[in-house]
């Protein structure tokens, strides 16, 4: 056969190939679900901080070092089925009233087991009720394995709207 008719051959097997690929793609038995693969559970949260303490531990106020600690009871909704409680801690990292990065860590004690979250946020935008990422770090019990993401958003002093996407497995 001569390089000519070697490279229509060549050609043409291509030609086949790639026209038979989706087809066999298409009638190929599909992969069984993955029994190990992530749930998702995602949970919307009230919060509201039966106590605070706020410690400024700078010479300007609020400033880096200033914390607040705070504690309270969580809900399905406001003035809804009481879930469990919460504690908590923020501390300022920088700046002043208006801006600065402010970190907090907070703990949620369901039934069945704990999650813990943390934000690192613009103070003025959390405290301001602005809705904030949060991220899940870790947990106990039935959260066990627990990561995630959600949004923190803080109408006012003593409250919290918390939606969290919790991964397990």
């Amino acid at each position: 056969m001569s390089i000519a008719g070697r490279t229509t051959t060549l050609s043409g097997v291509a030609l086949f190939a790639a026209l038979l690929l989706p087809v066999a793609a298409a009638v190929a038995p599909k992969a069984a679900a993955d029994d190990s693969a992530p749930g998702v559970t995602t949970l919307a949260l009230f919060e509201h901080d039966t106590q605070q303490t706020s410690l400024h531990l700078g010479p300007v106020t609020p400033g880096a070092g200033d914390q607040l600690l705070f504690a309270g009871d969580v809900f399905d909704h406001p003035g809804g089925t009481k879930l469990g409680h919460t504690a908590g801690q923020c501390t300022n990292l920088s700046g002043n009233a208006t801006a600065g990065d402010i970190l907090c860590s907070l703990t949620f004690v369901l039934d069945g087991g704990q999650i813990s979250t943390q934000v690192l946020a613009d103070r003025a935008a959390l405290f301001n009720g602005q809705t904030v990422p949060i991220s899940i770090v870790s947990g106990t019990g039935a959260y066990s394995d627990a990561r995630g993401d959600g949004t923190i958003q803080l109408p006012n002093q003593t409250d919290g709207n918390v939606v969290l996407n919790v991964i397990t497995r």
